[in-house]
């Protein structure tokens, strides 16, 4: 019976090492989804600051009394000098589809906000009002879908008093 001692030996120092290397595995496969929901983060903050930016700046322009070739100008520039279509395009190579789709749409808003200001709209134009409510649902929407596939969670809005389903 001498040689029990060495095969325990043995197979306790596989276990040990098949156990360690299990451990580092996991540990290895956890690290990477942190760092890949870290870059999907840091990459959607980064669209979200840059289509807000986007909006801010054609929304400057549309207040201001330009001339239409000038609010052209300056509006074709806010998207020349963003960095949208890139970090859009980064999007699409790491965000799911379910993210992309609402991306997308909060993208053509702002552009389409964009055309409009470019054609001398200003904010007191009832299209500029509908142009602007149409991007806000649509950035709201992408910041929703880049929440839910982030796991990150968001309080509801409270419907008011009057969406109770009473009357008062």
């Amino acid at each position: 019976m001498d040689w029990l001692a060495p095969v325990n030996t043995l197979l306790g120092a596989a276990i040990g090492v098949g156990a360690t290397l299990i451990a580092d595995r996991l540990r290895w496969r956890r690290d990477r989804a942190a760092v890949h929901q870290d870059t999907r983060r840091q990459a959607y903050a980064a669209f979200m600051g840059g289509l807000a930016e986007a909006y801010a700046q054609l929304w400057e322009i549309a207040h201001a009394a330009r001339s239409a070739d000038e609010a052209r100008a300056a509006a074709h520039q806010v998207f020349a000098s963003s960095t949208l279509y890139p970090l859009r395009y980064e999007l699409a190579l790491i965000a799911p589809w379910d993210v992309m789709d609402p991306v997308n749409q909060a993208f053509w808003k702002v552009r389409s906000l964009r055309d409009l200001v470019g054609g001398g709209a200003g904010t007191e134009d009832p299209q500029f009002g509908r142009h602007v409510r149409d991007y806000l649902a649509a950035a709201e929407e992408a910041q929703e879908a880049m929440r839910r596939d982030l796991g990150t969670s968001w309080p509801r809005r409270d419907p008011g008093p009057d969406a109770s389903g009473h009357d008062a």
